[in-house]
């Protein structure tokens, strides 16, 4: 394929990207997902199969069929040589997209005159309070990984992850007191 590859998505890419950790089946690339790039970029579950199927026929990907005695057989995929090359190319691209904030809270925030204070209130304190658990959850992960070389890449997403989600703390916490000020005038 040329060096756009046209056809492949970004959620293909991630999934050939999670490809080069090991062989995994369609379940192991979710559970992968989940616990790495799942935390800033999720492909949808309803499409890794079908991702999958695309790379193997594109030839980036190869799929092996193995018989489970007290469960379904599964399929493992793992990349090839061109999915290796291919996705080096992908990685070296200079043309992604702006990066965008999409948020139903802060969408809502947006039109907060036209909301209840104290569900507003409630709806932002709850807000704050997934935002700690985030920061929580990626402190435990950064204990665990934390200058271990092999790791070293995904340390570095991970810093980033940290550094969001500390800054949408404080983000809350201000917009909290600042709409408690308000009403309290």
């Amino acid at each position: 394929m040329s060096e756009r590859t046209p056809g492949l998505s970004t959620t293909t890419w991630s999934i050939l990207g999670m490809l080069t950790f090991a062989e995994m089946s369609g379940y192991d690339v979710l559970k992968a997902v989940e616990g790495s790039i799942g935390y800033f970029f999720s492909p949808a579950k309803s499409h890794v199969y079908s991702e999958l199927r695309k790379l193997v026929k594109a030839g980036y990907a190869t799929e092996r069929q193995v018989r489970q005695k007290d469960r379904p057989d599964k399929r493992l995929y793992k990349i090839t040589s061109g999915g290796r090359k291919a996705l080096h190319q992908w990685l070296a691209r200079d043309d992604e997209e702006p990066e965008t904030h999409s948020s139903e809270v802060t969408l809502k925030l947006f039109f907060g005159e036209e909301m209840d204070r104290e569900a507003l209130l409630t709806k932002m304190k709850r807000y704050r309070e997934g935002s700690l658990a985030e920061l929580e959850e990626f402190k435990k992960l950064e204990k665990l990984i934390a200058d271990q070389d092999e790791v070293f890449f995904p340390y570095m997403t991970l810093r980033c992850g940290l550094a969001h989600a500390r800054a949408t703390l404080r983000w809350a916490d201000e917009t909290i007191k600042r709409i408690e000020e308000r009403s309290s005038r």
